[in-house]
């Protein structure tokens, strides 16, 4: 901790100031060349020379968290990448017109918000993504870490549950595309009262259970002592709960993975690439934010981190989801015009064995007439 001056003639940096009104007003300087008191705190060094009037009120004076300094590499990684979530919003939003377009009549058993939901959270999470970007071009420049710092972490955080709740969405909306297409076949095939409905009932209000517990350990908080970066603090055990049941919600993820392999064959045989992708990106930056609770000099709420680690480790894996996604919806087509494409080939293969029928009913009776005749 900074520790200020005691002495009876208050002088720091060519200035001086008055005891009795420091006092009177509970002020103190600092070594780090800071005049501040519980509320206020002013810069006292170089260019920075703050008058104080005898009422208390502090003139010219320049607060300890302003932006003094030149952009650093974390601004200049924070430009790039806020610049990149904000590219990934313009496809997401295409795809979300794409994929959540309606072009069959509504099913009450397939509702047409539950292959929209991948794309919101998507959405949420670039936008957090995109604000945590453009908020830490101040992180270095700023004298004092203030409210840059925080608004930069807090968003960080926010993106971490959004992001699983994107490849959760994601991963559950393929198995219930490939009921879709079953039950397009044959509606009798599958019961909605089987094992395999209940588990689908119950599984997404144990993710969401999870995913709310890490949100709400880990940004629901007062985030003060974390600016004042306390190591017992950034690696408290509401951070270590956060990581762990951050964990338990991807295993989830893998859960209903392996119960629609199970459930749907023979179309789950063709599990897309996207999924494999995103659950290892998203395993990736799992583990990351449980090494974080544990250790403090890698942890992202440390000003003092390496950002080999926060960027390669943090922001890339929810970027690489992200974009891993946009890449499949340009590959895959509407789910409703999917489903009128298996429509138009099972009516034409119906007219096909009705035209195949009739040609063998023709050729059975023109024999027939053949050896009527040759009787004859």
């Amino acid at each position: 901790m900074v520790e200020p001056f005691n002495s009876s003639h208050i002088q720091f940096d060519g200035q001086v100031f008055n005891e009795m009104l420091l006092k009177e007003f509970n002020y103190g300087i600092y070594s780090n060349g800071t005049l501040s008191n519980s509320s206020s705190c002013y810069l006292v060094f170089d260019i920075y020379r703050p008058w104080m009037a005898p009422n208390g009120s502090v003139f010219n004076g320049t607060k300890c968290d302003s932006p003094i300094n030149p952009i650093a590499t974390r601004g200049a990684l924070g430009i790039t990448f806020a610049v990149l979530y904000a590219i990934a919003i313009v496809f997401v939003c295409v795809h979300l017109r794409k994929h959540g377009a309606t072009h069959l009549p509504p099913e009450k058993r397939f509702r047409l918000v539950s292959r929209r939901w991948q794309w919101y959270w998507l959405l949420v999470t670039c936008a957090c993504g995109m604000l945590s970007g453009f908020t830490s071009i101040d992180i270095d420049r700023d004298y004092l870490m203030g409210t840059p710092f925080i608004l930069s972490v807090l968003f960080y955080w926010v993106m971490f549950p959004t992001i699983l709740a994107a490849v959760w969405e994601m991963t559950r909306h393929w198995g219930s595309f490939n009921e879709r297409q079953i039950v397009e076949n044959n509606p009798f095939e599958l019961s909605q009262e089987d094992r395999r409905s209940k588990i689908e009932f119950y599984v997404p209000l144990v993710f969401y259970l999870f995913a709310f517990l890490t949100f709400f350990l880990s940004i629901l908080r007062s985030w003060n002592p974390i600016r004042k970066g306390f190591k017992s603090t950034i690696t408290d055990p509401r951070f270590r709960a956060a990581s762990i049941f951050s964990l338990i919600a991807l295993l989830i993820i893998v859960f209903s993975l392996c119960v629609s392999i199970h459930y749907y064959k023979p179309l789950s045989r063709r599990v897309p690439a996207k999924l494999p992708i995103c659950i290892t990106l998203a395993f990736v930056r799992v583990v990351f934010a449980i090494a974080c609770s544990w250790d403090a000099d890698i942890n992202p709420l440390s000003v003092h981190v390496s950002l080999a680690y926060v960027y390669a480790l943090g922001y890339f894996p929810s970027l690489g989801i992200m974009f891993t996604m946009i890449v499949a919806g340009y590959r895959e087509m509407n789910e409703d015009l999917f489903i009128k494409k298996l429509r138009m080939e099972r009516i034409k293969l119906a007219d096909g064995e009705i035209e195949k029928g009739k040609r063998e009913e023709l050729r059975k009776k023109e024999d027939g007439e053949g050896l009527k005749k040759v009787d004859v």
